[in-house]
C-alpha cells in the first residue's frame, strides 16, 4: 500500500489513560460516534401519518 492511508497504519495506536481505564483513540471515537447515534435515534421522532378514525371525517393523530 502506499499513500496517506498506509502511513498512517504504519504508527502505532495513540492511547488514554486514567487510573485503570487504558482505550485507544480510535475505540474511544467509535463508541462515541455509536452512543450519538443511539441518542439520535431515540430523540429524533419518527414520522408519524394521519389517521381517519372509522364513522368520522376529521382525522386525528395517535
Amino acid at each position: 500500500m502506499t499513500g496517506w492511508i498506509a502511513d498512517f497504519m504504519n504508527h502505532p495506536a495513540t492511547y488514554l489513560k486514567s487510573g485503570w481505564v487504558q482505550i485507544s483513540v480510535t475505540n474511544l471515537i467509535v463508541i462515541s460516534l455509536m452512543l450519538i447515534i443511539f441518542a439520535l435515534a431515540i430523540v429524533i421522532p419518527f414520522p408519524h401519518g394521519k389517521k381517519k378514525v372509522p364513522g368520522s371525517t376529521k382525522e386525528t393523530r395517535k
